[in-house]
């Protein structure tokens, strides 16, 4: 792909784009228009940048994560309730004892099939052993988490109080602190963006640009 070409029947170049798409993670449709405006001077409407984002998901690169050797990889999930329209959809999201996000998925559901999808799509960006996954006891993990981590992996409910646990025979004090906090980004996010999901598709979409601007903001740190 050169940057400098445009896309079929599109009147901006590729890097326009690009850039536009990106901006939206970090910032409201109309403050990116006044971004491009200001840099570019080029004028666009901001309905046409969410368009965009729509139209071109695959600019949301998902990076491997890769763990040293010996390292103790532990995984924190969780789920919240979004809504689309009018029905009531969850939002489900597990990352790792560094802090990366490693998927964010919503669903209709809430059941095992949901869970297994989120740690398939986490599981693929992993490089290494899985040894244990944290989340709040609700029974739709503990089938995923052995099917997709293999039989080895731990299963473990915690709350926000935490407790002791042996993992990879270490000792460590687990709580679900840090896939709560994650709910909160989530929420202050949606909040930024005054979200109204339409439909399924749209909503996943979201969830992927808060994954990749989670994990770009994590990476310039």
């Amino acid at each position: 792909m050169n940057l400098f070409d445009k896309p079929y029947r599109h009147r901006f170049m590729w890097i326009i784009i690009k850039l536009a798409v990106v901006l939206y993670c970090f910032v409201s449709s109309r403050d990116a228009r006044a971004i491009l405006y200001h840099v570019f001077r080029m004028r666009t409407s901001h309905k046409s940048i969410c368009e965009w984002s729509k139209k071109f998901p695959e600019e949301f690169p998902k990076k491997k994560v890769k763990y040293k050797k010996k390292e103790t990889v532990i995984l924190f999930t969780d789920e919240k309730y979004v809504w689309i329209k009018d029905m009531q959809a969850y939002w489900w999201s597990v990352k790792d004892h560094l802090g990366n996000v490693l998927a964010s998925i919503v669903t209709m559901k809430r059941d095992s099939a949901s869970a297994k999808e989120l740690f398939r799509r986490a599981k693929e960006r992993i490089v290494g052993r899985v040894h244990a996954v944290v989340h709040d006891g609700l029974k739709s993990y503990n089938k995923p988490i052995k099917s997709v981590f293999g039989r080895r992996c731990m299963s473990i409910v915690a709350g926000i109080q935490g407790k002791f646990v042996i993992i990879n025979k270490e000792l460590y004090w687990i709580t679900n602190n840090s896939a709560e906090s994650l709910n909160a980004q989530i929420d202050s996010y949606c909040a930024r963006h005054h979200y109204n999901f339409n439909n399924l598709q749209s909503a996943n979409y979201f969830a992927n640009m808060f994954l990749y601007r989670r994990n770009l903001r994590k990476a310039c740190c």
